[in-house]
């Protein structure tokens, strides 16, 4: 199975990832293909950076960027080509939207309420988190 999940879902899931430890597992045992774009990935250092975001990662027992670098690791990378312009209120959700399109993904997983008002791109579905575990 592949996703895209949106930069909210992936620092839960490594900062405070009880309820989304099921969806990591899946990431590093492989049985999810975690997809990425420039991007996305960007967008990510730039919010474990953020004041607030830095101060919960502060005490975890890895720094949150080794943490994310393994993720990259088992995840895939991937380079869209055209820009989409659906999402207005929030252009950096389209970032989102372009890697799933490319990645021809399975599942956009999101906690975005921009995201989840469009409900599926491409025919790929957006689910929350606790959509996407009930499929797991």
């Amino acid at each position: 199975m592949r996703v895209v999940a949106d930069t909210n879902v992936i620092i839960s899931m490594l900062l405070w990832g009880k309820s989304l430890e099921r969806l990591l597992v899946s990431v590093n045992t492989r049985k999810i293909t975690l997809c990425f774009s420039p991007d996305t990935i960007d967008e990510l250092f730039e919010v474990i950076n953020y004041p607030r975001i830095k101060k919960q990662a502060y005490n975890l027992k890895v720094p949150v960027e080794t943490l994310i670098d393994k993720l990259l690791a088992v995840s895939e990378i991937v380079y869209p080509a055209q820009r989409i312009s659906l999402i207005t209120d929030d252009p950096s959700d389209n970032r989102i939207l372009e890697a799933a399109v490319v990645a021809k993904v399975d599942y956009i997983i999101s906690g975005d309420r921009h995201l989840l008002r469009i409900k599926q791109i491409a025919g790929i579905p957006i689910l929350t988190p606790a959509q996407f575990l009930k499929l797991l």
